[in-house]
């Protein structure tokens, strides 16, 4: 009768637990195996309410939260799959507890700027003004005695129970509009709040004003100002994707290998040189919308053109931005900036959570909450000879990216503006440093592939031949390179950029739609056809040279003149600002105008960008399109040795070889070749 009982009352108090759950799942967009988790987390971190299984120093509260994380790791009373408890369950937890210590702990010292942990924490999360918490520096579990199965799960359960919150909540149904009450007023709810918004479950443009608070607000950032520094913007951002990465290279490696990853390659760029283009975009829109608001007083000067200097707003800002400026800006340069903060928050409270990994994990695609699109700073690899791998996951040389390529700023202001461009692996395709600047091997080298890619181009200082600067510029397609044609073709998933040194620029479509255009007349000019033409590849060798296009590599414009061209032979390079596909702006540096001009190469790079698995099978059917051409070549050749060897078997070989001597001899005006024979044979 006392275990009837003892089993009422239990599942009475988990009937409780569900209704509390479910309560704060009607206002808050977190499932209920997390909810429950974060409401374990929290109470954890309140003052006398620590398990008596750790052991605690004093550390940060970020670092807190997500020790307390990877603690409760992948319990889950609510699923049916979860596994019996073991020794081990409560083991792995406790190490992955020390890992993720480990790890924040680099990233607090090392890669983040001075005071980003404790406003993340409070700015972010909504922890306000914390009581004095203690972390466990080296937590420990001492079994008991039996370790029955029984007897862990009754520890289990004891030991990730809520339900001091739950019979709170039980008390105060009724009492208050919610139905529960909270142990400290309502910090609980703006923790899950912040939970629910710096997580990305609101929406990027909520992640994005968060971060923005982060930057701007005093008081540990939980007061926001109206303006915040467009560089501290870029930086914080910066930092972020660089801890995410590093953080998820450690997670994705045990215990005897996390010494493999050096923290020292990702550490940010300080020098403000490289942020400098990206600032600047970011400053120039502002700068525009002023303008546009009758906000800017002054002069207002474009970063686009060297050496000038900025304005002064009618604010008084010369390097500030509002929200609404950084909001905007963001949605059409950087859409994937928004995704900086959730990605670094979900890989710490999650990846050290997972019971095993592997050392191939570090490139494999990761699951993401509906609605939470991850930025990583990507994984380089690089195509080698058929005697050794495929690809080899350490940095290829590049001559945009420097080493090490973790901390390459300009790979992640690249990344930030796409989501095939920080989906985790850009591929090698050409290089001109490795493969030599060719054209055609560029051309050969893309032909085939399947999937997203990233062309690279820097122009050689060429000012005193009244050309451009030394720029860094290029365009993104997703539509696979699998044509030679006179026509353009592609869809509007595409764009083109420039990267710097001036002003960096994002040149999107203009119109909308994902229609495949293929086909239109080369003659065209109309707005409707003009309007879609988005990539353009056109060897010389498909028409033999006598269509009257432009042969190379393009992107807008027209086929006779591209907006983007690399010339087959490279000596007709050129780069307008404006065309009717794209968005107007300028691709080259240096320009005393933006009118078009011709440019001389210095380097040029393709990259295959995506996931893992969307470059492998791209390489694929690279692979069999190469296949398919050789093979045709072979049946060609084999058809015609056949031919001549039926011919010369039948006698008829030696005819055909002669035949056009008859052929001669049957002209008008006569061809003695008989008469000529015995000339010579006189002779």
């Amino acid at each position: 009768m006392g275990i009837s009982a003892s089993s009422t009352a239990r599942q009475t108090q988990r009937e409780n637990e569900r209704a509390y759950v479910r309560s704060l799942g009607d206002r808050f967009p977190l499932g209920d195996a997390e909810l429950r988790k974060w409401i374990w987390c929290h109470d954890r971190l309140q003052p006398n309410s620590a398990p008596t299984l750790l052991s605690l120093p004093d550390n940060s509260d970020l670092a807190s939260l997500a020790v307390w994380s990877a603690s409760y790791g992948d319990y889950n009373p609510y699923s049916t799959d979860h596994p019996r408890p073991s020794i081990n369950s409560f083991s792995g937890r406790v190490n992955s507890a020390k890992r993720v210590l480990e790890a924040i702990a680099i990233v607090e010292n090392e890669i983040f700027p001075a005071g980003l942990s404790s406003r993340l924490a409070q700015g972010a999360l909504g922890l306000i003004n914390p009581p004095s918490r203690k972390t466990p520096a080296n937590p420990t579990w001492n079994p008991p005695v039996s370790s029955s199965i029984d007897e862990i799960s009754a520890v289990e359960e004891n030991y990730y129970s809520i339900s001091p919150r739950v019979d709170k909540f039980m008390s105060a149904r009724g009492k208050t509009s919610y139905g529960y009450d909270d142990f400290s007023g309502d910090t609980f709810e703006q923790f899950l709040e912040g939970i629910s918004v710096s997580c990305g479950r609101r929406g990027s443009r909520a992640c994005l004003s968060r971060l923005f608070a982060i930057v701007s607000g005093g008081n540990g950032g939980m007061t926001q100002q109206t303006m915040a520094e467009a560089s501290d913007i870029i930086f914080t951002t910066y930092s972020l994707s660089l801890a995410a990465s590093f953080m998820k290279n450690m997670a994705y490696l045990d215990d005897e290998n996390s010494g493999r990853i050096d923290w020292r390659s990702f550490i940010p760029e300080k020098d403000p040189k490289c942020m400098s283009p990206m600032v600047d975009s970011l400053l120039n829109h502002a700068r525009t919308r002023r303008k546009e608001s009758g906000q800017l007083s002054n002069t207002y000067f474009d970063y686009s053109t060297p050496n000038t200097t900025p304005s002064t707003a009618s604010n008084g800002s010369e390097t500030s931005v509002s929200l609404q400026e950084f909001l905007d800006w963001s949605e059409t340069t950087a859409p994937m900036m928004g995704s900086a903060l959730p990605t670094f928050l979900h890989v710490l409270f999650t990846f050290f959570s997972k019971a095993e990994y592997s050392e191939t994990d570090a490139t494999r695609e990761t699951t993401f909450p509906p609605g939470v699109t991850p930025i990583f700073i990507p994984i380089l690899t690089i195509e080698k000879p058929p005697s050794t791998a495929k690809f080899a996951t350490s940095t290829p040389t590049s001559s945009f990216f420097h080493e090490p390529h973790w901390s390459s700023f300009d790979l992640f202001a690249l990344s930030c503006t796409s989501l095939s461009l920080s989906s985790g692996r850009w591929h090698r395709l050409f290089s001109s440093e490795a493969n030599g600047l060719s054209c055609n091997r560029l051309m050969h080298s893309i032909l085939g592939y399947g999937g997203p890619t990233l062309l690279l181009i820097r122009s050689k200082d060429s000012r005193s031949e009244g050309k451009c600067g030394t720029s860094v510029f290029g365009a993104y397609t997703v539509t696979p390179w699998d044509q030679e044609s006179g026509s353009f073709y592609g869809n509007s998933d595409c764009f083109l950029f420039r990267l710097g040194p001036d002003a960096m620029g994002v040149y999107r479509p203009k119109g909308g739609g994902d229609k495949i255009v293929e086909g239109f007349k080369k003659t065209s000019r109309s707005e409707s056809n003009n309007s879609r033409n988005f990539m353009y590849f056109n060897p010389e060798a498909r028409s033999k040279g006598y269509d009257g296009l432009a042969h190379g590599i393009g992107f807008g414009g027209t086929a006779e003149a591209p907006r983007l061209f690399i010339d087959e032979v490279l000596d007709g390079c050129r780069a307008s600002s404006d065309d009717m596909t794209f968005e107007n702006g300028p691709l080259l540096s240096g320009l005393d105008s933006s009118n078009s001009s011709h440019f001389d190469v210095e380097a040029i790079e393709v990259w295959g960008v995506g996931t893992s698995s969307q470059i492998d099978e791209a390489l694929l059917a690279r692979d069999g399109q190469r296949e398919d051409a050789a093979k045709k070549i072979r049946q060609a050749m084999k058809g015609a040795k056949g031919q001549f060897l039926e011919d010369f078997q039948s006698g008829l070989a030696g005819s055909k070889l002669f035949q056009h001597r008859q052929e001669m001899r049957g002209r008008d005006g006569g061809c003695d070749l008989d008469e000529d024979d015995e000339d010579r044979t006189e002779q």
